[in-house]
């Protein structure tokens, strides 16, 4: 057992702690509450199921269209909103056009029972501003109904769509006709000149059909800012280099670990137990398998217009499912292998609740769990400000990982414990205590687990790619530093806090009583944790 274990220096500790938070605020938070628009958080929102309602009277009143399902997710345009941020533009966007244009809106599917001429039912998707409720856009899948007609007529079509763009407030003159579009739909492409932020350009989608008397219908009105290519192009290669670290770099490898995790884990049975982390292993796939239910619309959205989206998820979710399973074999056995490792070579890092000394422990990792958290988002900060420095940092928006897209936000939080609990076994207890093992060193054996953990996180919107392959190879080595010094309880306990305290910081931004509690409970919750463990110990175990 190291000596900073059981007398570390807490008044040091604390400073680093406090500055840490001092600085995390000042870059980090201030700023989101000062510019909401930048950050996406602290806006006044309507609820899902209010633009709900609002679509279902759109579509009502404009398509005379009875609803049969309607269901609403957040959306975002991904490029456009990393084009901004990169180019600084974010806040005048959402000064000039924020109203009309915004980059993030509710999407919501209306299904109506009418079938069109393919035989199948029809699918519309309307666009509400998240703050006004207004419908900024719509689009309509699928054949033509009833006795609609394509106009064949490509001058009689322009005509149509530029009266329509006019009563949408643009002028004729300003109003280009692109290249006509070969899907079939009769869509036409107006970019409005004199409307764009920075090489960025806005273009209308526009789909009329001729209805029955000779009236003109807009299927589909969709404005949006088209990013310049080479920008588009850019964002493409950073996202494809991003996927093959992540598939050879973090996938392959951490597939590889947890193999030799069975292995050592049996060689080294004699120095450790099949009974270890049993509950920590069951609690994580119990809670991660309901983060995954809970993020389910965020991978809705991430489809898009697509009428299967729902069937998709569905299935993926029971394969997430059972690779969850697989995932929380992997800790299981880290946990058992990692435990015989250090054992075998003379460190107790994981007292057994059985041994002396594990109440006190847990109640001293918690304690040092919170302060050394604290002083990890000052790093982190400085981290990235040095990165944006050097690089160019800029990010963009994920639907996936939104609490927009969440049933229970307040749930969100967990993940931080799950990430906690399976990244410190996998890559530190385990990881470092293989490589230590392997190669002795132990700044190697920290590094290579750390790039491996870190390339885990590299398909986050975050550019250029390597951004955070560089700073979570950083925060690993942290992260190893306190495995090896205040033991592995004490990692799992600075990890969790470190990742609730930013995720309570967004569901104190989205509001409401709820999540304001919740967020209260989580940060509480590492001290409860440890209290009651720390009763429970003296308890069965007095003396």
């Amino acid at each position: 057992m190291n000596s900073l274990q059981t007398n570390w220096p807490v008044k040091r500790w604390t400073m680093l702690g406090l500055s840490g938070l001092l600085l995390y605020i000042l870059v980090q938070v201030i700023p989101s509450l000062v510019h909401p628009a930048s950050s996406g958080v602290g806006l006044t929102t309507i609820t899902r199921a209010n633009a709900e309602e609002r679509a279902i009277a759109f579509i009502q009143k404009q398509f005379g269209q009875e609803v049969m399902t309607s269901h609403a997710v957040y959306q975002s345009n991904k490029l456009l909103t990393g084009y901004l941020a990169k180019e600084k533009l974010t806040e005048q966007y959402a000064k000039d056009y924020g109203d009309r244009f915004p980059v993030d809106a509710y999407q919501v599917e209306v299904t109506s029972p009418r079938i069109n001429s393919a035989g199948s039912q029809t699918h519309y998707y309307v666009y509400v501003h998240m703050e006004s409720g207004a419908i900024i856009a719509w689009n309509r899948l699928g054949a033509l109904i009833d006795e609609e007609e394509r106009l064949t007529d490509h001058d009689q079509a322009e005509r149509a769509v530029m009266a329509f763009a006019e009563q949408q407030g643009f002028k004729a003159a300003q109003l280009e006709v692109m290249p006509q579009l070969e899907d079939g739909s009769n869509t036409i492409v107006l970019q409005a000149a004199g409307t764009a932020i920075g090489e960025a350009q806005l273009q209308l989608r526009v789909q009329p059909v001729r209805m029955p008397g000779g009236a003109v219908q807009i299927l589909t009105y969709k404005p949006a800012f088209k990013v310049p290519a080479a920008y588009a192009s850019l964002v493409s290669e950073q996202d494809k280099l991003a996927g093959a670290m992540s598939m050879w770099g973090y996938f392959i490898m951490t597939a590889l670990l947890f193999i030799l995790s069975i292995i050592y884990a049996v060689l080294y049975r004699q120095h450790t137990s099949f009974r270890r982390g049993l509950i920590m292993t069951a609690l994580f796939a119990i809670f991660y398998i309901l983060i995954n239910y809970n993020m389910a619309d965020g991978i809705l959205a991430s489809f898009g217009e697509d009428p299967e989206a729902e069937v998709n998820v569905t299935m993926g979710l029971i394969v997430t499912s059972l690779l969850t399973m697989m995932l929380a074999a992997s800790v299981y056995f880290a946990l058992i292998a990692g435990d015989g490792l250090w054992r075998q070579m003379g460190y107790k890092l994981w007292l057994r609740f059985s041994e002396e000394g594990f109440g006190q422990q847990v109640w001293r990792s918690m304690q040092q769990g919170y302060l050394l958290a604290l002083m990890l988002l000052g790093v982190q900060t400085i981290i990235l400000l040095v990165l944006q420095w050097l690089l160019g940092v800029w990010s963009a928006s994920d639907v996936t990982q939104s609490p927009y897209n969440m049933s229970m936000p307040w749930l969100f939080p967990v993940v931080a414990w799950c990430a906690a609990i399976s990244e410190e076994a996998v890559y530190r207890l385990f990881g470092i205590g293989l490589l230590r093992k392997w190669v002795k060193n132990m700044f190697i054996a920290s590094l290579i687990p750390s790039i491996i953990w870190a390339f885990g996180h590299v398909t986050y919107p975050l550019y250029p790619s390597s951004t955070r392959l560089i700073e979570l190879t950083i925060i690993g080595l942290l992260f190893s530093y306190i495995l090896m010094r205040f033991g592995f309880m004490t990692a799992v306990f600075t990890h969790a806090i470190f990742n609730t305290i930013m995720m309570c910081i967004m569901l104190l931004f989205l509001g409401s009583a709820v999540n304001i509690i919740a967020s209260l409970v989580y940060l509480a919750l590492p001290l409860c944790i440890a209290w009651g463990l720390r009763a429970l110990h003296r308890r069965l175990l007095p003396g």
